[in-house]
């Protein structure tokens, strides 16, 4: 397995004024599950395509641990590349059954039979699929079909795995199984891989580094609990997760344990890494339902989620989620108290200064 470096990878398509990717720096390390997060839009498959040499680069490069594979006066053709690659839509033939699908890229190279077979009894037994070897694609569901897909990727051996939204074109049951098997492949495998989603779900359960992408750029890079529970700026903390994004400022000093900010007529405990944060990420799980709250909110909705619903507040400026055991009306008057959300300063915003406040 490689490592997948980007250094100041740029793509420019004919005609658009924004660029498709904008000036990336990453480093992807052998062995890793990488998910590009991000809207429709934001570049993500774009950079799937250059890594798989589908697309050449405006400028920057690419190298595959030791190798450059793209860059000024470089440019390695896909066959040469050594990655695999998993499409939505499965790609298998038709005609042949699950084991030819699988050898078929052996074939093309040219290797022995009895090599082949090795190779693909193996591929088979790493993605559960020995018992359906003789069955035609025809007879399989959507999950073992791209299972099968996964299988005659892992056949070829390749430096790198990338995976173009998989599950999209799979139900919400089938979805779940699928995220299971990926999981277990990786693990099996210790496969680099790439996988490309728009799903928030699926890639904070699926990777050990997600790499949320905007505008052709990346906006944070790190372990979902990262970016879950500390988001970078205010596009990461809306787009990832649940609840609410709000102005705040520092109304103490820094320490240990984060500061005091002032948001929405309050003083409340954050915590931070920045003495001079510009606003708050306020997860449901910050958010207490109590009538000894310091903020009066109105029930705005209430949706059940399965053991718990699922509660949006009208604060009278700012709306917030909470969690509930219990339904409430929509209209009633609730406390609320916000405890420890994440604090943090918005790239390119200056922040006022700290208010000098007895510590509470």
């Amino acid at each position: 397995m490689a490592e997948l470096i980007y250094s100041g990878l740029t793509k420019q398509f004919d005609g658009s004024a924004q660029p498709a990717l904008d000036g990336i720096d990453a480093r992807i390390e052998s062995g890793e599950f990488v998910a590009l997060l991000g809207p429709s839009g934001c570049g993500k498959t774009t950079l799937l395509r250059l890594t798989a040499g589908f697309e050449e680069p405006t400028g920057g490069e690419i190298r595959m641990g030791d190798t450059q594979v793209a860059g000024p006066g470089c440019f390695v053709p896909p066959e040469d590349r050594g990655v695999g690659i998993v499409f939505q839509s499965y790609a298998l033939w038709p005609h042949m059954t699950v084991a030819g699908n699988v050898s078929y890229p052996l074939e093309v190279r040219g290797l022995a039979r009895a090599e082949r077979a090795r190779r693909v009894e193996e591929a088979l037994s790493l993605t559960g699929l020995t018992e359906f070897a003789h069955r035609a694609p025809a007879q399989l569901s959507g999950g073992q079909r791209q299972r099968v897909a996964l299988a005659r990727c892992l056949v070829a051996e390749p430096r790198a795995v990338l995976l173009d939204e998989p599950l999209a074109n799979l139900d919400l049951a089938l979805r779940a199984s699928m995220q299971e098997n990926f999981t277990a492949f990786h693990r099996r495998t210790g496969a680099t891989m790439l996988y490309v989603t728009h799903d928030q779900g699926e890639a904070l359960a699926l990777a050990t580094r997600v790499a949320v992408m905007e505008r052709g750029r990346i906006r944070q890079f790190a372990a979902p609990e990262v970016l879950y529970s500390e988001p970078a700026d205010c596009f990461v903390a809306g787009f990832v997760g649940d609840g609410a994004v709000v102005s705040a400022s520092a109304a103490g000093p820094l320490g240990r344990n984060g500061l005091e900010v002032e948001t929405m007529g309050l003083r409340v405990a954050a915590r931070s890494n920045e003495a001079l944060p510009t606003h708050l990420c306020i997860r449901p799980e910050d958010v207490s339902l109590t009538d000894e709250g310091g903020l009066r909110a109105r029930v705005r909705g209430c949706t059940y989620q399965g053991g718990r619903f699922r509660v949006v507040l009208d604060t009278g400026g700012e709306d917030l989620v909470a969690f509930s055991r219990l339904r409430l009306e929509v209209g009633a008057q609730v406390g609320l108290r916000i405890d420890r959300p994440w604090a943090f300063r918005e790239p390119g915003l200056s922040a006022l200064p700290a208010r000098a406040t007895a510590h509470v």
